[in-house]
């Protein structure tokens, strides 16, 4: 191959490359259009095990897309620990809202990934609920264990995902709320264990606001 043929080659080769990473940088990102998250206490001998078993049971019947992950605590905290957020959008990473646009619709915002550090089990859920439109949930699972006190508490964090741009997503039925999923893996556990649980936080969803920095329980650090 002669050198013209070479530089020819290479010079194409840039430009393709260009051209894709051009469309990549233009191609619409998905967008967080509501948040919601409950933090529930279960106080209970029963392991972790037979704790995670029955939810997975309870999500096995709902129409989702499920990957769960397990791993020993091989030393069981005094106080659970809890679910934290990451913002890819944000300089710092940890807990911060990114930037946020106003539609007709109400606020969308880059979503955000929630960690399970010290989990000893969890949960990543999705739901398509419109074409566009896809309901996102994370559980993990804290055990904790002071003195004669002993259990479980379960973090979950729910986000409405816009996948693909700004256009305002349809309404949903109240069966593919966060609230009516949250509060569905939470009475799974009480069969479970016969006994209420304790709801130690509860942030609802409300689709015309984000978490803003100065009103986010989990702004800052990880617990």
């Amino acid at each position: 191959m002669t050198t013209r043929r070479v530089h020819t080659v290479l010079a194409a080769a840039i430009a393709s490359l260009a051209t894709a990473g051009c469309a990549a940088a233009q191609a619409p990102a998905d967008l967080s259009t509501d948040q919601a998250y409950v933090i529930v206490d279960f106080q209970t001998p029963l392991s972790g095990q037979d704790v995670s078993n029955a939810l997975k049971l309870y999500l096995e019947r709902q129409h989702v897309q499920v990957t769960t992950s397990g791993s020993e605590t091989p030393v069981v905290p005094r106080i659970p620990r809890r679910f934290a957020l990451i913002d890819p959008a944000s300089p710092g990473g940890f807990g911060l809202q990114g930037p946020s646009t106003q539609t007709p619709s109400g606020r969308v915002s880059s979503v955000r990934i929630a960690t399970c550090d010290g989990a000893s089990w969890r949960a990543d859920v999705r739901q398509r609920v419109a074409s566009r439109l896809e309901q996102r949930y994370t559980l993990c699972l804290f055990p904790y264990r002071d003195g004669r006190k002993q259990g479980h508490q379960l973090d979950i964090y729910a986000t409405t995902v816009l996948r693909g741009g700004h256009a305002g997503p349809s309404r949903r039925t109240a069966a593919d709320t966060p609230e009516r999923f949250m509060r569905g893996a939470v009475e799974a556990v009480e069969r479970l264990t016969r006994s209420p649980a304790v709801w130690v936080e509860n942030r609802p969803s409300a689709r015309s606001r984000t978490f803003p920095l100065d009103d986010d329980a989990l702004a800052g650090e990880t617990h």
